[in-house]
């Protein structure tokens, strides 16, 4: 690993530029610092039964500790989504990954307020990070942007994946080792994909759209999508908290809760890699609907007390698939329902929609947790899964593949010099 890092650190500028030729390579070099940077994310994956007793949380600080761990990613995503949509920042694929390692120092926060201090920051690295960079992934393949962002997602995935099993391995005490590794990584990724140059676009003088304009004035089905996106993701957000408490309830350790929600997020990459080679464009909205509903029978095996562990970790995989896996169509239907303002659209459905499943998830976790059965909350889950995909039966259909582009090309979103 360490000789790879190095000949991409210190290789020729001419043999980075054929490197950089390649169509496909800038946008996998930027998945792979997705990786990076949802692998320090979700660290703390398998850490919450520790968590929880080191610092003697109860249902309402441990409510708490969820939202700040969720919150700060998705209201930065929003904030920098606005203003990527006035002047894009490139500057920002290479500041938010460093920023994201930040979250390795959760092992040696001396107290409470430190670890949601570390939380806040390193989520708002990472939040910083995903606007940016979702455009990015969908510019580098216009004619093919699900494509394109179903391969930046996949990147996320793999990280998803990644996070919760090294965080199982390592513990809170070792997290700090991870730095260094991610770090020369990210800077090779860098290099490698040009992702300063190829990121950007040329540049469109006039005056900077409002967000107004960015929503071309339909707020109102703006809000609407964030709430069923928001509803959608509600499980999701709860899936690694749940999952930390009923398999330490059931003797099982660090290491295994780790690998259990590996299995899960790898499933969620396999469920990317399938949007990437046979998803067609205009399926977006299709997917809205179906895959929440598709996830209702999955929580209510999951949720049955007497779920034998083996049965709970195999549903574990057409969760990852179903309600992981497939939230490019999310992500892709949004910046072609707001192609005037794609870096807003895809912090709402990137961003913000988690933090708001993230604070509607905070307490119906907790609360089934301190009442000794968190196995139940998926339950609780369900009534969102259903209105999340009734309420995407009223969303409208976009246009096709083709008109997407050109209206994305035609808009006044400005970019950087």
């Amino acid at each position: 690993m360490w000789v790879v890092i190095t000949r991409l650190l210190f290789a020729p500028p001419q043999q980075l530029q054929t490197m950089s030729s390649s169509r496909y390579l800038p946008i996998i070099c930027l998945a792979l610092t997705h990786t990076l940077v949802d692998t320090c994310a979700l660290l703390v994956a398998p850490l919450w039964p520790e968590l929880e007793q080191t610092y003697q949380l109860g249902a309402v600080g441990l409510s708490v500790v969820f939202i700040v761990q969720s919150l700060p990613t998705s209201i930065s995503q929003l904030v920098f989504g606005y203003f990527r949509d006035r002047r894009p920042l490139p500057v920002l694929l290479l500041l938010g990954p460093v920023g994201a390692v930040l979250l390795t120092l959760l092992g040696v926060a001396p107290n409470l307020a430190m670890l949601c201090a570390v939380m806040v920051l390193g989520g708002i690295c990472v939040g910083a990070f995903h606007p940016e960079a979702a455009v990015a992934a969908g510019r580098m393949l216009p004619e093919e942007r699900t494509r394109g962002v179903s391969i930046f997602m996949l990147g996320g995935s793999l990280g998803l994946g990644l996070g919760p099993l090294l965080g199982g391995i390592l513990g809170t005490d070792g997290l700090i080792y991870v730095a260094p590794f991610v770090l020369l990584a990210i800077l090779a990724l860098r290099r490698v994909g040009r992702l300063d140059v190829t990121a950007a676009a040329p540049v469109q003088s006039g005056p900077k759209p409002t967000l107004h304009e960015m929503l071309e004035g339909r707020l109102f089905l703006a809000v609407f999508l964030l709430l069923i996106c928001a509803l959608r993701l509600v499980p999701n957000m709860a899936f690694d908290k749940v999952l930390s408490f009923v398999l330490h309830d059931r003797g099982y350790s660090r290491p295994q809760i780790g690998l259990s929600q590996t299995l899960l997020l790898g499933s969620a990459g396999v469920g990317a890699w399938l949007m990437v080679w046979r998803f067609r464009a205009g399926w977006e909205r299709a997917f809205l609907i179906g895959c929440p509903l598709m996830g209702i029978p999955l929580m209510l095996a999951m949720g049955y007390s007497d779920c034998p562990t083996w049965l709970l970790l195999a549903l574990l995989v057409p969760s990852g698939i179903i309600l992981w896996g497939t939230m490019p169509a999310m992500v892709s239907y949004s910046q072609q329902l707001f192609p005037s303002g794609a870096g807003v659209a895809s912090a709402i459905t990137m961003g913000l929609a988690w933090g708001v499943g993230g604070l509607i998830q905070a307490p119906i976790t907790a609360w089934f947790q301190k009442a000794g059965m968190p196995q139940q909350a998926f339950y609780a889950y369900i009534p969102c899964l259903a209105l999340a995909g009734l309420g995407a039966w009223f969303l409208p259909v976009v246009g096709t593949a083709s008109h997407t582009v050109k209206a994305a090309a035609d808009s006044p979103t400005p970019v950087a010099e």
